[in-house]
């Protein structure tokens, strides 16, 4: 085989790859919900993740915003989605996962953010999904399709606590990686 031929196939094995990690992503997204609708509420400050794990009946339909996901992935292990509530409230949830960010990337990984508009039509359909009820809330999505939802006072040692839970969720070979 060619130089050419091989990378012409690195190429088309890599974009398969971001596609299977797009589709495990949407996936998880429309057939999962929080477990804040089963398990009872957190009483453990400590502990404020939710693992998104319980599988939901409403899946009809692809979000928008859960698409552009596949383009980020091809760069990032781990999204923040900022879900805003009121200002306030929300600026101080922007910073800490701003500074959340900045953390992982100082040490080595790849994370982006992303906010969500409050005046988008698929936002309350994208609280429903997800049962979050309190606002602002950031959903932490890992590229293997794993993720934890921080809700209430968001602060940059909660999205760090999430960011670590899901990397000791990791299972190599579910997506073909797993994020280092």
């Amino acid at each position: 085989m060619t130089g050419k031929n091989t990378r012409w196939w690195k190429i088309a094995v890599c974009a398969l790859g971001v596609l299977m990690i797009a589709g495990a992503v949407t996936y998880a997204l429309l057939v999962r919900t929080a477990a804040s609708s089963v398990i009872p509420p957190n009483d453990n400050p400590a502990q404020s993740t939710e693992a998104v794990n319980t599988p939901t009946s409403d899946g009809d339909g692809e979000l928008s915003w859960i698409t552009c996901l596949g383009s980020r992935y091809e760069k990032n292990d781990y999204i923040f989605v900022v879900f805003p509530g009121n200002d306030e409230l929300t600026r101080k949830a922007d910073q800490a996962v701003k500074t959340a960010t900045e953390t992982i990337r100082q040490s080595g990984g790849a994370v982006d953010a992303m906010t969500l508009s409050s005046t988008d039509l698929e936002f309350q359909a994208s609280l429903d999904r997800l049962a979050i009820q309190k606002l602002p809330a950031v959903l932490l999505i890992a590229a293997t399709g794993q993720g934890d939802i921080v809700k209430g006072d968001i602060t940059e040692a909660k999205l760090l606590q999430a960011y670590l839970s899901l990397q000791k969720t990791c299972v190599p070979g579910a997506s073909g990686c797993c994020p280092k």
